[in-house]
């Protein structure tokens, strides 16, 4: 693994042109271009901002800020929206990127690569925006914010180790990423990202561990909207199940990939 991390590093100058392209490709002819991507975010913060807090007076148990929910929903929404965005986007990567793979020597794993990082950037925005949001409620943040850059890599690695998975079985099953979209949907909810971890039944509250999002909203929970640190063993399991899934990802895609130019 390390030796081909080595060789992919090689590629950072066509890696860093496929992130340039794809942020471009977004807005190509809008009039305002990549400043949107400082508006989606924003507007989609002010709707859950007024619509659950201004409008259906939305609290979270216990604590009486204003802006409770909003703050508490935003801190594992938008995470999620990067990991989900990323997950999807993979599936289909060595498809929408035939012509490319036949024409041209270009490894594979660049094209989940790239999109691991357009994802990145793109919740660093979401978030930086959010941020100053918390900042003008009066919601500061604290030391512990420190660990949320590092977190949202270890997502992002965590969504590679899916990528290679999703997008090698694509290839030759087509149906793979409606079953993905499926299971993202049935992940979403099955995560207390829109609700509280507290309301679950008792037997599940005890294997939340198998959800090993669930894991991770609980640690955006504590850093963002507590304001407490979420401890090591959390941190661990996460970073663990990441390194697991990413070499069976991994694995799967060196078994398959000379078939997978054929395939395409």
């Amino acid at each position: 693994m390390l030796h081909k991390l080595r060789v992919y590093a090689r590629y950072f100058d066509l890696v860093w042109e496929f992130v340039i392209r794809d942020l471009k490709g977004r807005y190509i002819g809008a009039s305002m271009g990549m400043f949107w991507t400082v508006i989606h975010p924003l507007v989609m913060i002010l709707i859950y901002t007024l619509v659950f807090s201004r409008m259906m007076h939305a609290k979270v148990p216990g604590i009486g800020e204003v802006y409770g929910y909003s703050i508490y929903l935003c801190a594992g929404l938008l995470p999620w929206n990067a990991f989900g965005e990323s997950v999807l986007r993979s599936t289909t990567a060595f498809i929408d990127n035939a012509d490319l793979l036949k024409k041209a020597f270009i490894p594979k794993p660049l094209f989940l690569l790239y999109i691991q990082i357009v994802c990145i950037i793109n919740v660093f925005i979401s978030l930086s925006i959010f941020f100053i949001f918390l900042i003008l409620v009066g919601h500061y943040p604290t030391i512990f914010f420190i660990l949320i850059p590092f977190l949202i890599i270890l997502q992002q690695i965590f969504s590679l180790g899916l990528s290679f998975l999703f997008s090698t079985l694509h290839v030759f099953i087509r149906d793979t990423v409606q079953l993905v979209a499926v299971i993202m949907q049935i992940w979403f909810w099955i995560t207390p990202i829109m609700y509280f971890e507290k309301i679950l039944p008792e037997t599940i509250q005890k294997n939340i561990f198998l959800n090993p999002w669930a894991i991770m909203a609980r640690i955006y929970h504590d850093i963002i909207f507590f304001r407490v640190f979420p401890g090591y063993m959390p941190v661990v399991y996460f970073g663990m199940v990441t390194v697991i899934t990413l070499i069976l990802g991994m694995i799967i895609f060196q078994l398959l990939r000379k078939e997978i130019v054929d395939k395409i």
